[in-house]
């Protein structure tokens, strides 16, 4: 059986027509998990940059949730860093998952978001 991660979707982030990084929709068939990933091409500029969150779901209904600022994710994207991933979701059928990215401006405010579809 093949223990390796698969990437279920990848989905690039753009900043004023620039692609500066992507979000990811990872799993593993061998675990029945998934789990966001979030990398940018160059430094974050300023403290909590960037986040990933994983929505799991169950037909329409969201069941669970985790971020990189959740247990078991590696926090979030802070000055100097290019990436976080989250903690992993059961992710067997019937549930579904989808990664989003959000990236913030220096006061917090919300300013790109990105998000895979279901897998």
């Amino acid at each position: 059986m093949n223990k390796s991660p698969i990437t279920y979707e990848t989905e690039y982030i753009y900043k004023n027509g620039v692609k500066i990084g992507y979000v990811e929709l990872k799993g593993s068939a061998y675990c029945h998990t998934a789990w966001g990933y979030l990398k940018f091409y160059s430094a974050a500029p300023y403290d909590n940059y960037a986040n990933v969150w994983v929505d799991s779901f169950n037909g329409t209904t969201k069941r669970a949730f985790t971020s990189c600022a959740s247990s078991g994710g590696n926090g979030w994207i802070m000055k100097g860093q290019t990436s976080c991933y989250t903690a992993q979701l059961w992710n067997l059928d019937p549930y579904n998952a989808l990664a989003k990215a959000g990236i913030y401006s220096s006061s917090g405010a919300l300013i790109i978001s990105a998000n895979t579809d279901r897998y």
